[in-house]
């Protein structure tokens, strides 16, 4: 595990280099996506923040994990938080960011007495599945996620 890396709440400047991971991990630019969530996260003042950034020896961004802390929400109460995006720059994968970041969400979380976690992954992403499954994260026994195409 790299010991110089520092965990610290996401801060609306951290914009820019959420969006360059995001698109280095993925291959494709979900730009949009983030605004909504950046919007939603520091201009709207309606969440409590849940959101991190790893820094790197450099004081760079070197990861993130972005939450959500839902009241209420199709029935589920104040106990219930989830991770909407997390991402660690190719170049620091592999060092313990993805742990210090889940870590650092989950204390966090703890404090304001949040007693679950809920995510969604593509079945077929072993890489997402492996990651959430070393952080005992395993499938909801309550909800089931439903689609139509159409």
């Amino acid at each position: 595990m790299n010991k110089n890396i520092k965990v610290r709440l996401m801060e609306a400047k951290d914009f820019e280099a959420v969006v360059k991971i995001d698109e280095y991990v993925l291959k494709q630019s979900r730009r949009e996506y983030f605004e909504q969530k950046f919007e939603l996260l520091f201009k709207s003042g309606e969440f409590l923040p849940t959101s991190f950034v790893a820094l790197n020896e450099n004081d760079d961004i070197a990861g993130f994990i972005m939450g959500t802390l839902y009241i209420g929400d199709y029935g589920i109460s104040r106990d219930g938080a989830t991770i909407d995006a997390i991402g660690v720059d190719p170049d620091y994968q592999r060092q313990g960011i993805g742990e210090k970041l889940m870590d650092e969400f989950i204390f966090h979380l703890r404090q304001l007495e949040v007693t679950k976690i809920n995510t969604l992954v593509e079945k077929n992403d072993a890489r997402l599945m492996n990651y959430f499954d070393a952080n005992k994260f395993s499938p909801s026994k309550t909800v089931v996620n439903l689609e139509r195409s159409i």
